[in-house]
């Protein structure tokens, strides 16, 4: 058995972050596929601010600062983002990321099996060999492979689904797609790419065929042909309690995707480095481990309320019918009132409009 001062597991985008952050000891991030970034589940769009900053720069394909909603009636409206995003080459983000890390990676080492010692840390039994640490942070994705070991049904929330694929279509911003017609339950989405490329999807929150639907969804978009799909599961149910257990728990594995618009990569980088750090003040000796989780704890908790909100307007905006939804939307159409909108999502409640409003102006139009 191998000792560690501490161990993340995953590598993607939150294990990955939180090891950028990690400083003063001798870290191990584990992750289950035979090599980094072997498979993409999500669009992998992020802030290009953030990308730049974890030194994966290079991975960056299309750059965006303009959203356009399409509603099902068939209006546009137009949102300049309050700063640019990109998407990413995922596998060479993660390889990028990895080569600038003080931490050891090592790949084919699927957590199977978690110990906790009474006082002692925990042992981590993987397919890559067994390893022992007092700190350990859960960056495993949505079924949460250590913390849900730890604490029965942490990762048993209703969950959404995603698919997408690469297509040839020329376009220089993101797309969102709404109504039933077009994705029952979710939204469908464009994001470009270089090259005349994009990647073309959709999420519900229904079971439903998204194969199918992003198939008709793309002859809607006047593309006849595409490579294969990719994605997977999104938790976007609201947030789950950052410490399981004596773990910390960053990224999909906490809940930490934002609920209504499936936002994940933007907030797990944000709680990564929040974790990153404390983990680092706990391997320098500067604050004891009990002190650190519930400092972590108390940092991602602080936006509960704004989840919360966010999950309500999920609940009640994806099951209105097309007619009802499209009235809502030309109620908040205005371009001066979106862009409100929008700068209190980014600044969670922070920019000028209280979502909370927007959340109870849908609950009663749900009852209508």
């Amino acid at each position: 058995m191998e000792e560690y001062d501490a161990i993340i597991v995953g590598a993607s985008f939150a294990g990955l972050a939180t090891a950028r952050f990690a400083r003063g000891g001798r870290v191990l991030v584990l992750e289950r596929d035979p090599r980094l970034g072997a498979r993409q589940r999500s669009t992998c769009a992020a802030p290009e601010s953030w990308v730049r900053r974890l030194g994966a720069g290079g991975s960056i394909l299309g750059v965006m600062d303009r959203l356009v909603v399409h509603t099902p009636g068939g209006r546009e409206i137009p949102i300049t983002m309050p700063e640019r995003y990109c998407t990413l080459d995922y596998a060479a983000f993660c390889r990028l990321v990895a080569e600038n890390l003080e931490a050891e990676v090592r790949t084919g080492a699927e957590v199977t099996r978690v110990e906790a010692g009474a006082g002692s840390g925990f042992t981590l039994h993987s397919t890559g060999g067994t390893f022992s640490s007092r700190v350990v942070v859960d960056a495993s994705g949505w079924r949460a492979a250590v913390a849900s070991q730890l604490m029965a049904g942490y990762s048993g929330a209703p969950l959404a689904r995603g698919i997408e694929t690469e297509v040839e279509y020329e376009v220089d911003e993101v797309h969102i797609y709404l109504g039933n017609r077009i994705a029952p339950g979710g939204y469908a989405w464009v994001f470009p790419l270089d090259n005349g490329r994009a990647r073309v999807g959709l999420g519900s929150l229904r079971e439903v065929n998204l194969l199918e639907l992003n198939r008709r969804f793309m002859r809607h978009l006047g593309v006849d042909s595409w490579g294969s799909h990719h994605g997977g599961v999104i938790p976007c149910s609201g947030l789950r309690d950052p410490v399981a257990g004596g773990v910390f728990v960053v990224g999909d594995a906490a809940g930490q995707v934002l609920p209504g618009t499936a936002e994940g990569i933007r907030k797990c980088f944000v709680y990564a480095e929040l974790c990153g750090r404390v983990i680092s003040r706990v391997l320098s000796g500067e604050l004891p481990l009990e002190e650190a989780l519930r400092t972590y704890r108390r940092g991602v908790l602080r936006a509960k309320e704004f989840y919360d909100t966010m999950l309500a307007i999920q609940r009640i905006a994806y099951r209105l019918p097309d007619r009802v939804l499209e009235e809502v939307l030309s109620r908040v159409g205005s371009r001066q009132l979106v862009q409100r909108i929008v700068g209190a999502y980014f600044a969670e409640n922070r920019g000028g409009v209280d979502l909370t409003g927007v959340a109870s102006y849908l609950r009663l139009v749900g009852r209508l």
